[in-house]
């Protein structure tokens, strides 16, 4: 692997910004080898010690398989303070290269999430809380984790969250596929459409059907909503393949998105940093904090557009 890696796709103030970093980034990441190294250590002198003691062998193998849990929880430990430690030295380097402000808590954000718009039923999680303006338009956006908790525990939603205004006058509406707001054999789907009325179904640019739903019992679709309905179901188009719709709210005001993604997003740094390694994490989170941007520039310039033109009608 190259030990120089081109600078990312952003200005020469990020690329001097991040390249200052390194040394810190290297220096925190030796000390937590070194901490991992010593973790490792203990857990197999402690294992030993266990295993010769005058215990019986089925306690004595207990105990032993306690001491690796405990070495292993303490390593795992470790190595994501490390790398939460990192992504917060550089974020916010990366979030005011494009005028925004960058937070590790999300809570807050979190917390005012309408409750539409992500499984009601999960445990909500989130960090990453980038906000500013787009123009004279606030917005706001953190990393969301929705797991099903218990046992089995399993992903229900993971993601960005984006919050903007609404530009142009249009009943409540919410988007999202359908087969997420469809009753399962025990429970309710993951997504709940109470209180709304159908309007249609959209497919997408994936083959993924969407459900457009509103607060007005009337079929008449404003023309406003007809452009964010194209745009957000296609929003590949715009991003490309990076991001998917998950679902879209609005209380008529201001408008909530969440997108899915594969991977975590903002992951920066590791164990052993270089700059080919940086650089490569640096450019994926500004792709990362670019895409919920670009859709809500396309959204809200969308709605002006459609607003003069009625204006001008």
């Amino acid at each position: 692997m190259p030990q120089d890696a081109p600078p990312p796709d952003s200005s020469d103030q990020v690329e001097q910004a991040v390249r200052a970093l390194m040394p810190a980034l290297r220096r925190q990441a030796m000390g937590a080898n070194l901490f991992i190294a010593l973790a490792i250590g203990a857990t197999v002198v402690g294992a030993l010690l266990i295993l010769n003691s005058g215990m019986e062998d089925k306690d004595r193998w207990k105990m032993a398989g306690l001491a690796g849990i405990a070495g292993f929880v303490v390593v795992a430990w470790i190595y994501r303070s490390t790398i939460r430690s990192q992504q917060a030295q550089v974020m916010p380097i990366l979030a005011s290269a494009i005028g925004l402000t960058y937070s590790k808590d999300a809570k807050t954000f979190l917390q005012a999430l309408p409750k539409r718009l992500l499984p009601a039923r999960g445990i909500r999680t989130g960090e990453d809380h980038v906000h500013g303006s787009i123009g004279a338009h606030g917005i706001h956006m953190a990393e969301i984790h929705v797991e099903s908790g218990g046992k089995n525990s399993r992903t229900l939603f993971r993601g960005i969250v984006a919050q903007f205004p609404n530009r142009a006058t249009m009943p409540a509406f919410f988007i999202a596929q359908e087969d997420t707001t469809r009753p399962g054999f025990f429970f309710g789907g993951d997504l709940t459409t109470e209180g709304l009325f159908k309007l249609r179904t959209v497919t997408g640019g994936r083959g993924r059907s969407y459900g457009i739903w509103t607060s007005s019992i009337s079929q008449q679709e404003p023309p406003a909503l007809s452009e964010v309905v194209a745009i957000l179901t296609r929003i590949e188009d715009l991003v490309g393949p990076a991001a998917e719709l998950y679902a879209a709210t609005s209380n008529g005001v201001e408008m909530h998105i969440a997108l899915t993604h594969r991977r975590n997003l903002f992951h920066i740094g590791g164990l052993f940093p270089d700059e080919s390694t940086l650089f490569r994490d640096v450019r994926d989170a500004m792709h990362d904090l670019t895409v919920p941007l670009t859709l809500a520039k396309a959204l809200i310039e969308a709605e002006e557009a459609t607003v003069a033109k009625v204006k001008g009608a």
